[in-house]
């Protein structure tokens, strides 16, 4: 399914590029935003070629929830705050 999806989010960044391409002259603002939708494309394609989403989410210790690291340096900082009133 990646590689697929990746690989429409390509054409589909191509065909911005070239739309924005042909607009700098006649319309540069649709132009630029055209150009900017190419570029996001091709973020986007990047991000399901590599599988980002899934390695963000389990770098992050499952469902986008806090990371254990983080838990544990609050919890840390909590206590030695807390225990000092």
């Amino acid at each position: 399914m990646g590689a697929a999806e990746a690989r429409e989010r390509v054409e589909l960044a191509l065909r911005y590029l070239e739309e924005g391409k042909a607009l700098v002259e006649r319309d540069p603002v649709q132009a630029s935003e055209k150009l900017y939708k190419a570029a996001e494309e091709a973020v986007r394609a990047l991000a399901l070629y590599y599988d980002l989403g899934a390695r963000s989410r389990r770098l992050r210790g499952g469902a986008g929830g806090p990371s254990r690291s983080s838990r544990k340096r609050r919890e840390r900082s909590r206590g030695e705050w807390g225990s000092g009133s």
